[in-house]
């Protein structure tokens, strides 16, 4: 995408931001030392702050924006308990025997997100319909899945008709235990909860060096320096300064997002939230009852203009409606690895993790609470999560972006021919 573009639109206000503009603002003086110090007031970071909270750890979180003002206040709003790019077969090969256990834990997170978000918008229930897909490939994978325990059962076309409101699929996959909520408006409650149990949120506030100490870990800020006994660095792909390796560590891809008028789709009885299968994927969800959001992954050189008239056409072929332009328009930033999965760095008294691979509200949490455990040295779940060095690289970037070219493409001339 055009640098301008691209950063106009990363720039610009979520649709989530745009509706929670009275906010309660964190501010406060920085202690001198805390237990637990933690790089990042999003759903990682914040979560992490409430398990060591829990674990009956002081703790400190240290924000340089907003809390939420990164991927957590910019995403869809998709609660999935299925890692990003992944088969079943993929995910098994990758994990082994643990696979069962990871994928029982990101379904109680899943779980625990929509129970736990405000009621506003929450939607329970997320569907994979499968583009191209053979006849019966949907009964065979829902099985795969729920041999490794996912909670899925297969959608037959007229089942999928009435849950998307689209004829555009004759197969598919409907987890009970996913959904979509209002990130920020959740974001804003873990942020309550950590204040109300004794936390410390310190907004404005970037963390600019994190240097291990003989008895402590000293961070360093642009209001001076607090001593941590404990550091967990949650910027992910927006990390910077002191957190600028957790950006490294993964390659950035941009995602555009969209919402449009829509009231003859908005008007059906139930339209749940999904993605399809496609390596240029499709999704949507309904937000409100007139109102549709929509997305696409953003390629070099191409314009918002561009972007809006590419999920124009999407709305039309899915619904049969020419949608008018977007209501509100914005973008942010996906953190890709090679193996789908986060990268995590850990030391003694310092770990920090990257990748969510798209699907971050779920895996966030788990990751926070996980890590959290990990760093305290409390016995809990230990997840065979990929790690190594972090370093620059884009070529995973531009992989992904050939590849998505290509489909798009792709489904660009199956439309003429047909």
């Amino acid at each position: 995408m055009h640098n301008q573009a691209l950063s106009e639109m990363l720039m610009a206000p979520s649709c989530w931001q745009t509706q929670l503009s009275c906010r309660t603002a964190h501010a406060g003086h920085l202690p001198f030392e805390s237990d637990v110090v933690i790089v990042g007031a999003g759903i990682g970071g914040l979560a992490a702050a409430l398990r060591a909270l829990e674990s009956g750890y002081s703790v400190t979180v240290l924000e340089a924006g907003e809390v939420g003002c990164g991927a957590s206040g910019r995403n869809s709003g998709f609660v999935v308990p299925i890692p990003s790019r992944h088969s079943p077969a993929s995910l098994q090969h990758l994990l082994g025997e643990n696979t069962a256990p990871f994928l029982a834990a990101l379904s109680d997170a899943a779980q625990t997100v929509i129970e736990y978000a405000p009621s506003d918008l929450t939607v329970k229930g997320w569907v994979q319909p499968m583009a191209g897909a053979a006849r019966g490939a949907a009964d065979e994978l829902a099985k795969n899945w729920v041999r490794l325990g996912a909670k899925v059962e297969p959608m037959e076309p007229q089942e999928l008709e009435n849950a998307l409101g689209t004829t555009e699929y004759a197969e598919g996959l409907l987890f009970s235990d996913a959904g979509a909520i209002n990130p920020l408006a959740f974001v804003y409650r873990l942020a309550d909860t950590v204040n109300r149990k004794g936390g410390h949120i310190i907004e404005r506030c970037s963390a600019v060096d994190v240097r291990p100490q003989a008895r402590w870990v000293a961070v360093q800020t642009q209001r001076g320096e607090i001593r941590a006994g404990r550091v967990f660095i949650a910027g992910n792909a927006y990390g910077s300064a002191a957190s600028r390796k957790t950006r490294r560590a993964i390659s950035p891809l941009a995602l555009t997002l969209a919402t449009f008028a829509i009231p003859q789709v908005c008007h059906a009885e139930q339209l749940l939230p999904f993605s399809d299968n496609r390596k240029d994927m499709w999704f949507a969800r309904r937000l409100g009852p007139v109102k549709l959001l929509t997305g696409c992954l953003a390629l070099p050189l191409q314009r918002s203009a561009k972007c809006s008239a590419l999920l124009q056409d999407r709305i039309k072929r899915l619904y049969g409606i020419v949608a008018q332009a977007p209501e509100q328009q914005w973008a942010g930033w996906v953190g890709l690895t090679p193996d789908g999965m986060p990268k995590i760095h850990h030391d003694e008294r310092i770990i920090g993790w990257s990748g969510c691979n798209g699907r971050g509200i779920a895996l966030s949490m788990l990751m926070g609470q996980t890590l959290m455990d990990r760093l305290c040295g409390i016995n809990g779940l230990r997840l065979p999560l990929s790690s190594g060095t972090f370093r620059t690289g884009n070529a995973l970037t531009w992989l992904a972006q050939m590849v998505i070219a290509l489909d798009r493409r792709k489904q660009r001339r199956t439309v003429l021919a047909s």
